[in-house]
């Protein structure tokens, strides 16, 4: 195989899941913004900006079967290119969630949502899953598998705040003054999230996997 042609093909990649990194981001930034601000024409943003991440996400897939055909790689090569494809896949996963969020502008539009988003376990699962996705990346470019194993273990506490969350809402529904309303939205939002943290998980399971060839759970 020729490396100089191969690591070329492989920059590419990298711009590729880069560029769409940035674009899921983006969304589940302005996912949250647009519930806030109840912002349709945000929300509808985020709805359009989810043709780009399928697009670009095909397209990663495609450039990896390309390459693998041309160039069959091996051992470590391979796994790189087996698991890129599962690392662009679950970076979808979380546009669509983030397409999840959106979709609650609209139907939440006529509810007056700021006691939800002021919630501090939610903002701060907000905060951790956003670290986290960054923070898998980073990791993902430095091919840095103790950061991957110290972002991946976040999600215990992203977990115990979406409990958290549902016994607030669980208290919140004896008081007479509580909207209602809210509940589903409490508790969806919050359950978007947490799934939100579990794919950045799964892009830290495939580093480990890409870099040692085992599984995370070998090295806990």
């Amino acid at each position: 195989m020729s490396y100089t042609h191969f690591e070329y093909e492989i920059t590419l990649l990298n711009s590729q899941i880069s560029k769409l990194l940035t674009i899921v981001l983006r969304s589940f930034e302005d996912s949250l913004k647009s519930l806030e601000d109840k912002n349709i024409n945000l929300a509808q943003q985020v709805l359009e900006s989810d043709y780009n991440i399928d697009e670009l996400n095909h397209i990663i897939e495609e450039s990896v079967y390309q390459i693998v055909s041309k160039f069959r790689p091996t051992g470590k090569d391979l796994r790189y290119m087996v698991s890129i494809i599962k690392f662009a896949n679950n970076l979808e996963r979380i546009g669509d969630l983030s397409c999840n969020i959106a979709e609650k502008t609209k139907t939440c539009e006529s509810i007056e949502i700021k006691e939800i988003l002021t919630n501090k376990e939610l903002k701060k699962m907000f905060g951790i899953s956003l670290d986290m996705i960054k923070g898998a990346y980073k990791a993902f470019a430095e091919k840095n598998v103790e950061e991957a194993i110290k972002i991946w273990k976040k999600d215990d506490e992203v977990d115990f705040l979406e409990q958290q969350v549902r016994k607030n809402v669980t208290n919140k529904i004896k008081d007479p003054n509580f909207n209602r309303d809210l509940i589903i939205p409490y508790i969806l939002l919050a359950r978007d999230i947490e799934r939100i943290a579990d794919h950045a998980t799964n892009l830290c399971e495939e580093i480990v996997y890409i870099e040692k060839g085992k599984t995370i759970k070998y090295f806990l």
